[in-house]
């Protein structure tokens, strides 16, 4: 079975936190974790490129020269791809490049992503952050303290204001609370920080993923 580790703010372990069967084996997911990071690495596209085409370039459609009898080649007007600021041959136009994927298939994604990350011994719980105020500095000295590593995924149980503020001067730091999370935050990061009462809801609800 599953250890995790328990530690406070000042990187003293507390306990070890016994990880069901359910919630570690949900690892098998097949092509479904693949499948979401496509879905949600599209969505992050803007899709806003755009080029001119032959019939949008700022020019007359008046024939340059005639047919026949000039010595050079037949050319229509002056848009014309072929030569300089004339129209782009299939160039992109603005699109929407987000792909649906099923709730289903997304939950599923989420829960076999945490149990990798269990497998892999790359999660910590704290049991509270500790952080009355928005200090950068704070926040920190605790990640060194319980030895968080480079940019770790901070899971909390709801919205924590002050945390957020706290981490957004760290490069590479995500926070994020239990309903937000999902596979691509996870995989994004190598370690994930959570709190105790994050970790319950999280395993309650790994439990019930089929």
């Amino acid at each position: 079975m599953i250890k995790v580790h328990l530690v406070n703010n000042k990187g003293e372990r507390i306990e070890e936190v016994e990880v069901p069967e359910s919630v570690s084996s949900t690892g098998s997911a097949g092509n479904v974790i693949p499948e979401v990071i496509r879905m949600y690495r599209s969505r992050r596209r803007r899709g806003t490129a755009s080029t001119r085409g032959r019939s949008e370039v700022s020019y007359s459609g008046r024939k340059v020269w005639r047919q026949k009898g000039t010595g050079r080649a037949r050319a229509g007007d002056r848009g014309n791809p072929l030569w300089r600021h004339g129209g782009v041959i299939f160039g992109p136009k603005p699109r929407d490049f987000s792909v649906a994927v099923p709730k289903r298939v997304k939950r599923k994604a989420l829960a076999s992503t945490v149990a990798i990350r269990l497998q892999k011994e790359m999660v910590l719980l704290i049991d509270d952050w500790g952080l009355k105020e928005p200090r950068t500095k704070l926040l920190a000295e605790i990640l060194d303290r319980i030895g968080a590593g480079e940019k770790p995924l901070l899971v909390t149980a709801r919205p924590d204001p002050v945390l957020r503020l706290a981490a957004r001067n760290i490069p590479g730091i995500e926070v994020s609370d239990v309903s937000g999370l999902n596979a691509y935050s996870v995989l994004s990061h190598r370690r994930m920080i959570i709190t105790r009462e994050a970790w319950d809801h999280l395993a309650r609800w790994m439990e019930k993923v089929k």
